[in-house]
Formats: C-alpha cells, sequence, structure tokens
C-alpha cells in the first residue's frame, strides 16, 4: 500500500485488487502453516462493514490446506492443497487446487462458510481499539467450506494497520479428522468406552452446579450417537453428570484458557470434557457380580444333583458371600469385607475380590490425586495456577485472624516476549522454570505463590506484625530474583527481572478481589514508568486515573448519545443595539464531563475532532431552527457556530446539512478559531462547500497564533477580538491602539469589527468610542438557552453615545 501497487478502498472489490498483495503473502503462509500442528491456514481481506456486503458476493482471500501436518512435507509442496485464492498465487510454489477450489472466499452472512465474519465485526466496529489478538475468537461450531465435506474448527483473528484501520482476517483451521487422531478417547476408559468433547459455556464454572455447554466437536463412543447440541451437566462432588439416550453419563471437565481477560470473547469459556456411561464405569464390578451369582447357582444346582444336605451346607456361604457382596454394592463400598466361610476355595475367591478391588481403589485415588495436581497446579512451574490461588485466597480472606499484615504482589516477568523471539519458546520456558523456583525458594514458609498467566505471577505473603516486616521480605526476593542468572546461547547472563505492584491488607482492602485490582493498578504503573521495579498502591493515583478514564468514558458515551445542548448569545449592533446574530456555545450534558474545552483536549488527544465539528454543526442548527420557529428570535438573525480550523465535513454529511437546513445554510457564519494552526486546504474546502451561502469570522482576534496574516487567509467577513484585548480597554492605552489600527484597517474592506467579552459599562462604552460595528458580552446579554434581550443598563449607553 505504501508503494501505491494495492489501495485500501479497493482492496476487498476483486481478487484482481488484492492480487499482488496476495502473491507477497503465499510463502509466508505456507511457512507458517508448516510449523504449526494445524490443517490449514487463510487470509480474506475486506476493508468495508460486512453487514452492508451483498450476499453470495466473494471476498479476496487465500485458504491453504495440508491434509496430514504430522507427515513430513514435500519439497514441491505436493501435499498441500488450495482451497480458495487465485491459482496464480500458487502456481509458483507447485500447490495444487482441491475438488471444492473457488478463487475467491464466498460470503453468505447467515450460513458456516461466514465463520470469519464474528471476529471482523467487531473489531471493525469496536470504539475502544484493542490488539489484533484480543480480537481473536475460536469458532464455536464446525464449519464446512463450500463445496467441501470436511468439517473444521478456526481460530480467526482480525488484520488492523498501526492506525485501527481493520482490513480482513487471518486464521489457522483444525479439521475434526485430524483432532480426533489428537484426542483419543480409549484413554477414557480401557474397552474403548468414553467419549472426548470440545464445548463452550457463558456458566461459572466455580460457582454454577447445572451449567450448559454447546458441543463444538466430539469423538470416541458417543460420536455415531444423536448428541444434542446443548447439553445440561449437573455438579456431582468433583465430577459432572448428565443424561443421554436414557444413559446416564459421568463427565470430567477441564477449562481452556483461550482469551486475554479485557478480550470481547472472554465470557465465552472453552471446555475439554471426557465422559463415560455410568455402567461402563462400573463394568468390572458388574462383571465380578454376575460372576458370583452364576457360581453361586452352578453351586446350587450340583448340591441338588447330590443331595439337599450337601446343598443346603454349600448354599448357605455362598449366598453369604452374593449378600454380603451386594451390600457392599449398594452402599458404594470400593473395597468390601467378606467373612470367611470355612470353605477353601470360597474364601479365595473372596481374597482375590478384595485384592483386586483395593489394587483398582489405589489406582483410582493415585488418578483423583494426578487429576487434583494438574487441576490445582501449573505444570512448567510448580506453583498454584490462578483457579487454585483464587480459592485458597479466598478461604484465607474468610479467616482475618490469620491474616495480620498482608502484601499482595502482583508481577509481570520482563523480557519473556524478546527471549522468545530471540532463543525460542524453550529458554522463553527455562525463563518461567527459573522464576518459579526463585519464587519459591526465596519467600518464607506459608507464602502463596502462583502463576496466573503466560508471564504473569501472583504472591500473598501474610501473617506479618507489621509492613516493615513484609517490606524486608519483599527486598530479600527482589535481591534473590537478580542475583539468579542461567547463560543464555549468546553466552550473556539472563537475570530474573519483574514489573510488581504491591497492594496492603488491611490498609488499602479488606477485601482480596479489591486487592488484585489495586495491585495490578501499581504494577501496570511500573510497567509504563521504569521497568524492573516494584512499586506500592497509591490511592491518589489511583483515583486521578479513574477520573481521567471516567471522564474519557464520557466523553465517548456523550458523541455516542449526542449528550450536548448548546445555548445562544446574542450579537448587538453597536448603531442601534438591535440583535442581529447569535452565537452558540456548547454544553456538555454528563456527570463529571462539564466544560467544552476540557471535551476540546479530548477530541484532539482521541482523535475525535470530527465528531465534535459534526455534533456542532447539526445539533446548533436544529436548536436555532427551533427558537426561530417558536418566534424566540428574528428570521434574519445570523448564527455563528465554533468551527475546527483543521477539520471540514465529507461530501455526504454536507449534502446531509444542506438537505436539512437549507434556509439556515444561507445565514451561517462559520467561527475560525486563531488559537489554533490554520489548515489551508481545509479552510478552501469549507469555503467551497459553502460558496455565497455562508460566511467566515476570525475569533479570538488578538490572541493565540495572531497576526496580519490570518486576515489574508482567511479573508472573513467579521474580526471578534478576544476578551484578553476588551478587557481593561477603558486603561490600557496599547490595547486602545490595536483596536484603532484594526477598525482602520477593516472598515475600507467591508470588515466588520466585532467586540467579544465586553462585562463592565466602561468597557462598552470605550469600544463604542473607538468604532467598533459588533458588541458580545455579559454586560449586554448572557448565553441561555432561550436568549435575553439587551439589558436595559447597555441599551441607554449605546443610544446616549450614539446621540452624541
Amino acid at each position: 500500500m505504501d508503494q501505491g501497487i494495492v489501495a485500501l478502498n479497493t482492496l476487498d472489490t476483486s481478487s484482481e485488487e488484492a492480487l499482488p498483495l496476495l502473491q507477497a503473502i503465499v510463502p509466508e503462509l505456507v511457512s507458517t502453516l508448516r510449523t504449526k500442528p494445524v490443517n490449514g491456514i487463510f487470509v480474506i481481506l475486506s476493508t468495508h462493514d460486512l453487514n452492508y456486503r451483498a450476499d453470495d458476493s466473494y471476498l479476496p482471500g487465500l485458504y491453504i490446506r495440508d491434509l496430514d501436518p504430522s507427515a513430513l512435507s514435500t519439497d514441491r509442496n505436493a501435499d498441500l492443497l488450495a482451497e480458495r485464492g487465485p491459482a496464480t498465487a500458487f502456481t509458483p510454489l507447485g500447490i495444487s487446487t482441491d475438488k471444492g477450489w473457488s478463487p475467491a472466499m464466498p460470503y453468505q452472512p447467515g450460513g458456516k462458510t461466514s465463520f470469519y465474519k464474528e471476529s471482523f465485526q467487531i473489531a471493525y466496529t469496536s470504539e475502544s481499539k484493542l490488539s489484533a489478538d484480543d480480537y481473536g475468537r475460536w469458532t464455536p461450531a464446525t464449519f464446512r467450506l463450500k463445496g467441501d465435506d470436511r468439517d473444521a474448527l478456526a481460530y480467526v483473528q482480525p488484520l488492523i494497520l498501526d492506525d485501527g484501520t481493520v482490513y480482513g482476517v487471518v486464521g489457522v483451521e483444525l479439521l475434526t479428522s485430524y483432532l480426533t487422531t489428537q484426542l483419543p478417547s480409549n484413554e477414557l476408559q480401557n474397552m474403548d468406552h468414553g467419549t472426548y468433547l470440545l464445548a463452550t459455556t457463558d456458566a461459572d464454572l466455580k460457582r454454577d452446579d447445572v451449567i450448559n455447554v454447546r458441543t463444538a466437536f466430539l469423538t470416541g463412543e458417543d460420536a455415531d450417537k444423536n448428541m444434542p447440541q446443548t447439553l445440561t451437566l449437573h455438579r456431582d462432588g468433583m465430577d459432572w453428570k448428565f443424561w443421554l439416550d436414557g444413559e446416564e453419563q459421568y463427565a470430567t471437565l477441564q477449562q481452556l484458557e483461550l482469551y486475554s481477560r479485557n478480550a470481547p470473547f472472554s465470557g465465552e469459556a472453552w471446555l475439554l470434557i471426557g465422559t463415560v456411561a455410568q455402567n461402563d464405569l462400573y463394568l468390572f464390578s458388574h462383571s465380578v457380580r454376575n460372576l458370583l451369582v452364576m457360581a453361586a447357582l452352578l453351586t446350587a444346582v450340583v448340591g441338588l444333583g447330590c443331595s439337599v444336605a450337601v446343598a443346603r451346607q454349600l448354599a448357605k456361604p455362598v449366598a453369604q458371600l452374593s449378600n454380603e457382596l451386594a451390600r457392599a454394592q449398594n452402599d458404594h463400598v470400593s473395597v468390601p469385607e467378606f467373612s470367611r466361610t470355612g470353605i477353601r476355595e470360597l474364601d479365595q475367591f473372596a481374597s482375590a475380590i478384595v485384592q483386586l478391588s483395593r489394587e483398582n481403589e489405589e489406582v483410582t485415588a493415585l488418578e483423583r490425586r494426578r487429576i487434583k495436581h494438574e487441576r490445582d497446579y501449573d505444570i512448567l512451574t510448580g506453583l498454584y495456577n490462578r483457579q487454585a490461588f483464587q480459592r485458597v485466597c479466598e478461604n484465607l480472606f474468610a479467616k482475618p485472624e490469620t491474616l495480620g499484615h498482608a502484601a499482595l504482589l502482583m508481577t509481570d516477568l520482563d523480557n519473556l516476549k524478546t527471549i522468545n523471539d530471540t532463543y525460542g519458546h524453550d529458554w522463553g520456558d527455562q525463563y518461567l522454570r527459573q522464576t518459579g523456583r526463585c519464587l519459591a525458594a526465596s519467600t518464607p514458609p506459608g507464602t502463596l505463590s502462583a502463576r496466573l498467566s503466560g508471564d504473569e505471577f501472583m504472591l500473598l505473603l501474610y501473617g506479618y506484625d507489621s509492613r516493615d516486616a513484609v517490606r524486608e521480605e519483599l527486598e530479600k526476593l527482589r535481591a534473590a530474583l537478580q542475583d539468579s542468572a542461567s547463560i543464555l546461547p549468546s553466552g550473556s547472563e539472563l537475570h530474573i527481572s519483574i514489573s510488581g505492584g504491591v497492594a496492603w491488607y488491611p490498609e488499602d482492602s479488606t477485601d482480596f478481589n479489591t486487592l488484585k485490582k489495586y495491585a495490578d493498578f501499581a504494577m501496570y504503573q511500573v510497567k509504563h514508568s521504569r521497568k524492573g521495579e516494584m512499586k506500592e498502591f497509591d490511592i491518589g493515583m489511583y483515583n486521578q486515573e479513574a477520573y481521567a478514564m471516567q471522564t474519557r468514558n464520557e466523553f465517548e458515551q456523550m458523541l455516542r448519545d449526542q449528550a450536548v445542548s448548546y445555548h445562544f448569545q446574542p450579537i448587538f449592533s453597536a448603531r442601534n443595539g438591535r440583535a442581529i446574530a447569535y452565537e452558540a456555545l456548547m454544553r456538555p450534558e454528563m456527570p463529571t464531563l462539564r466544560s467544552p474545552l476540557t471535551v476540546m483536549k479530548l477530541a484532539r488527544e482521541l482523535n475525535r475532532l470530527y465528531d465534535i465539528e459534526h455534533i456542532t454543526l447539526f445539533k446548533a442548527s436544529s436548536a436555532f431552527e427551533k427558537l426561530k420557529e417558536r418566534g424566540l428570535i428574528r428570521e434574519d438573525s445570523l448564527l455563528f457556530i465554533n468551527s475546527i480550523a483543521s477539520v471540514s465535513l465529507n461530501d455526504t454529511d454536507w449534502r446531509d446539512y444542506r438537505g436539512r437546513f437549507s434556509e439556515l445554510a444561507r445565514k451561517l457564519v462559520v467561527e475560525i478559531t486563531e488559537e489554533e494552526e490554520l489548515d489551508t486546504a481545509q479552510l478552501e474546502r469549507k469555503r467551497t462547500v459553502l460558496g455565497a451561502s455562508g460566511t467566515f469570522a476570525l475569533d479570538d482576534y488578538g490572541s493565540g497564533y495572531s497576526n496580519g496574516s490570518s486576515l489574508l487567509t482567511i479573508a472573513p467577513r467579521y474580526v471578534k477580538v478576544d476578551i484578553s484585548i476588551i478587557r481593561s480597554i477603558d486603561t490600557n492605552t496599547d490595547k486602545q491602539q490595536f483596536l484603532t489600527s484594526l477598525v482602520d484597517y477593516a472598515r475600507p474592506r467591508n470588515i466588520l469589527v466585532l467586540a467579544e467579552g465586553v462585562e463592565t459599562t466602561a468597557e462598552l462604552r470605550k469600544v463604542l468610542e473607538l468604532g467598533v460595528d459588533l458588541l458580545q458580552g455579559y454586560c449586554l446579554a448572557r448565553p441561555a438557552a432561550i436568549p435575553p434581550p439587551l439589558s436595559k443598563e447597555a441599551a441607554d449607553i449605546i443610544r446616549r453615545m450614539k446621540r452624541c
């Protein structure tokens, strides 16, 4: 785009327009596909809102598949298939087209083939402008490309330029056939009775005892059954249960952390679910019971054949054993205890049952401990994971007598991304393990340590008599981290560096979640100022940031809701005191954001000057028209509107304005503020659009970038002398000379001079004496929603001085 080969506004119109870009990125897509265990990779280009795109249209893009990523790749890419994209883009790399190949990506908004739409639209319409990976999303249901019979799941992430422009999506896919090989269901139960599911849910796994999950993919015994799209699971201790085809199923859930906390899809939790039918789970015990029953029956038949007396002697201990086994099963006893029968073979058989049950119980207990450990501990560092840390801390905070003085330390591991990018993820993992070992070894016994996510760690040091005692331990930890080092492949030493924030219990808060928020805030203050340090939470700075955030949020809400009104201040003729015009003055209607100056400051910082220009022009004009309709101002009154010198409405908005306010446009005076740098191109655009129907006024003359060239550049009909010149002009000869020179310059050029900010009767007399044409200020009339008439005192002064 920088070279002019492709244009952003036509990038998504056809594959021909996008072909240079598509040809350029094919090698990079193939390289990425080769290094990732995925079946496909794709890029789809779009620079416009998909909600307004025609159905069954096509978007330019590329879609490449590798049906077996575990197999060795060929030299000429013979194992790859092109699904979407121009054939000329694939030919140089030897990639063949698949049976369902199409040169572009069909767009069908109601079908599964538009799996990429959600991620694109969220990024395209978002006002918060997060990073591209925050908008990434796994498709919550399988899809098929048009003309293809293979189901797939995909991860889709928008493509965003540095200026925030969204121009398409990029992503990878996993075929369900490949996922089936990666999730062998036979590991759930020895006799292949089990099913793996990938599903999504909006429920809270910690708090909810009944949750609904939406099935995205399944493999195993139940894959061929009519599995419903939504399953309702009920908590049963550490496990979950649900019913399928009239049979009770047991399930174990593992939540997959796929999205960051602030991402738009963070509320959509992905789960890996393993399920086994209840009957299959207890298949062994059922078989043993059936075997014993058969043995009892066989013994009874043989006994009856020999003699009734022998049969009774044999049946009694067998029945006893059977009853004890039945009672054990009814009471859910995992290791039953049997009474001795006096029959050696039967007692040996009972002992074998007990031994097998005990071994099965030991294996089950080990498996439960392994699952519990994996549930609570981070595999890489051996520290608590996020869920376990949260649970243990909440239990501690429920017993405040055990906490004493405590510090919650939130840390971010510095330089992890650089190490991953420079030396590879193996060295990044070593850096994480080294940090985990140092945190565990360099903190006092009882300290809670956890790895929350990729490079985030959290520690709770509690049970101290004072904050100074905790600070000593934190200082020891900081020194230990700096001393810990390993040798990188480059030969340099790698020292652990963390940026940390500390929140204090009970001084900052007694609520755990509030402390986390405070510690997180303190940490990001460090990251945005000087990395590698620990900083304690500062409530004053937090409140300042919170106020600034509230103001920015109110500014965005003000723009969305157009929550502004306009007051009008009359402009009077210095010759007869008649109100000939009214200046529209913005009044924000937000709880905190009340100052127009603050609104303009935020508009510049957030690049929203265009929105302010649009709101001011349309809303001020609408309010002015309503005043005229009610007969509160004269029909021939002019409207002065403050305009931003560097901004002009686009053609569409100007057409809309002229269509709605065609009569008012002829009475519109556009004020250009001298405090801003003049943009000659935008000024000429406004002049061209307004034509003969509009007039310029140079506002705040005598301040800012004031010089004579402004009069020549803008060529205004009106010059508004700034209040800084008018104030005390009755006693200041320099200001009187300035105004006299301006009047002498303006009069022969048919420019009207307006004295702005006249606040005293002495100032009013002096500006009338010096020959100004128009008057405005509190001395004459204050701004109001319904503008007031000229004050009696000012009217008398104008009448007397003109009579003289």
